[in-house]
């Protein structure tokens, strides 16, 4: 009887992945444990293993196509089992909210290895480019001439956002937000990080300085799914990485654990591992509070969305100098707006008040970065 190898659930947030290659053809034999095709999810490529030992005897969902988790993606068999002799198992796609552009033939092509990764890369919309290898095959070429097209461009949001705009909507959508905002006075840390010999990022700073204030006010750190609230006793830190195409969040784990220069390495191996697309499930998984940076990109305030289903998230600002009233005078000082978005039915106002004044407070005094090195 032919088993099937469903789309397994890597990771809390996902809710479906899309089958980027498969490694068997029907025939070849299958060893338990084995990869059997490569998945990615939100963002995340992932190994598919079989779960059983066999013949490999159908693919059910096709390369480059997305399904919900447990969806069956293949069937493996016993040797000498006839592949026509396999149930019939039909995948339901993810369904797509907007309109299918009318160039959509491209998207049922075949596409090589090369010219989907650089697609990818490009935030290419496969949908809208037509192939001119043998029937209809799209290559490399085709990709880098849609690059270069300044033409109009449409697409389907579903398809080149993914996930993205339906979770931030769902965080909207199912939970109460609110957002307080506050200057961070880091004039002394200023002068303090400009003579360290590593130069370490504004972002890291403030990740550090979360990672030991946040266990102090734990009301913000944590997840809430329906009605049940899990605060953590360890910050498990994500900071969201831009790419061409959307943005993934990855995770330090056990951020409080880490110096100041150990954060800061794990978040560059991390950030570049999501640009690469090389993260791994639990590269994502398991954060209970997410920074995001737009600091360097000139933003002084904004509202940053919860990272479903975590509490609260904090938007750095630029840091910036400002005149400051100073005694009968004005002296220069160097200013950042954060901004505290939290889950109104978790907690209030003034608890996140008292957590944004102690982040302040923290980082107004650089020995308390003393044990950086």
């Amino acid at each position: 009887m032919a088993h099937e190898v469903l789309l397994p659930q890597w990771s809390m947030g996902m809710q479906d992945g899309q089958v980027t290659r498969w490694l068997k053809a029907p025939g070849d034999p299958v060893s338990d444990g084995e990869i059997i095709a490569e998945v990615e999810s939100s963002k995340v490529a992932s190994e598919l293993l079989a779960d059983r030992a066999g013949i490999f005897l159908r693919a059910l969902v096709p390369e480059g196509d997305t399904v919900p988790i447990r969806t069956p993606l293949c069937l493996i068999g016993e040797p000498g089992e006839r592949v026509d002799a396999a149930p019939q198992t039909t995948a339901t796609p993810v369904p797509s909210t907007a309109p299918r552009p009318a160039r959509a033939a491209a998207s049922t092509a075949q596409v090589t290895p090369r010219a989907r990764k650089l697609a990818a890369d490009h935030g290419i919309d496969l949908t809208q480019v037509r192939g001119s290898g043998p029937g209809g095959r799209i290559v490399e070429t085709d990709i880098a001439s849609a690059i270069h097209d300044p033409g109009d461009d449409s697409y389907s949001l579903s398809k080149r956002r993914g996930r993205l705009a339906e979770r931030l909507l769902s965080s909207l959508r199912d939970s109460a937000q609110l957002t307080l905002s506050r200057d961070l006075d880091l004039t002394e840390l200023a002068a303090w990080r400009a003579i360290q010999p590593e130069r370490v990022g504004w972002g890291d700073l403030v990740g550090f300085a979360v990672s030991r204030v946040l266990p102090r006010h734990r009301q913000l750190n944590g997840t809430v799914e329906g009605d049940r609230v899990r605060l953590s006793g360890a910050v498990h830190l994500g900071f969201a990485v831009a790419l061409n195409d959307g943005l993934v969040t990855p995770v330090i784990h056990d951020a409080g654990q880490n110096s100041l220069w150990q954060l800061a390495a794990l978040a560059t191996t991390l950030a570049a591992q999501a640009r690469a697309g090389t993260l791994r499930p639990q590269d994502v998984d398991g954060g209970t509070f997410t920074l995001s940076n737009l600091g360097g990109y000139g933003i002084d305030v904004f509202t940053p969305i919860v990272n479903p289903p975590q509490i609260a998230i904090l938007g750095l600002g630029r840091v910036r100098e400002q005149a400051v009233r100073s005694g009968s005078g004005l002296a220069w000082r160097q200013l950042m707006t954060v901004s505290l978005s939290f889950d109104h039915r978790v907690t209030d106002g003034v608890p996140a008040a008292l957590f944004l004044r102690a982040l302040g407070e923290f980082m107004a005094r650089p020995d308390n970065f003393g044990d950086a090195d």
